[in-house]
């Protein structure tokens, strides 16, 4: 276990270098399968539980969610920074086809130095899925598509992120491959 709070932050066993995100329900019988390999003396790491892949964008956010694993705070920024970059990428909006967009530039560009950040060119999706985006994927882009100006595009992105936030901490288990342990030292 890295952390339980302010997330629930795992090391996996498996030989993959992905990070994975999974149900809490799903982790908790994974542990009990784990747990009970470990007794008899076998490997758990044949078996995974079912589970997002973190890839691209979306690993930059899982090793932000890592980097600051003991401040919640600082875990809800970067869970708006992905949604700010999302916008920037993946949400048609009025507002970032204006000189606005400098602005929004600025803001991802201010948030990154002060999470410590980089995030890296082509990445494609930001914001850590969870279940409920099954029932409707193109949300994010509908809520950010029609706001009308910059005050009330951050709003908008602060609350989804204040949202995502809560319930990747309430409902999610994020696993990284063990090979990462050398970046915590």
């Amino acid at each position: 276990m890295i952390t339980d709070a302010p997330m629930r932050l795992r090391w996996g066993p498996w030989r993959t270098g992905r990070i994975i995100q999974v149900h809490v329900g799903s982790a908790a019988n994974y542990e009990e399968y784990r747990e009970e390999c470990v007794q008899q003396g076998q490997d758990p790491s044949g078996r995974m539980p079912p589970h997002f892949a973190l890839e691209g964008g979306l690993q930059d956010t899982a090793l932000g969610f890592l980097r600051h694993r003991a401040d919640a705070a600082a875990q809800e920024q970067v869970c708006y920074l992905a949604c700010l970059l999302e916008a920037l990428v993946n949400a048609p909006s009025a507002i970032l086809r204006t000189d606005l967009i400098r602005r929004v530039y600025q803001e991802v560009n201010h948030l990154s130095k002060t999470l410590g950040f980089r995030w890296r060119g082509g990445e494609g999706r930001f914001i850590p899925p969870v279940n409920q985006d099954a029932g409707d994927p193109n949300y994010f882009a509908r809520m950010v598509s029609p706001l009308s100006n910059l005050q009330e595009f951050y709003a908008a992105l602060r609350e989804y992120a204040s949202q995502r936030y809560r319930i990747l901490s309430k409902e999610y288990v994020i696993y990284y491959p063990s090979r990462l342990r050398s970046v915590l030292g």
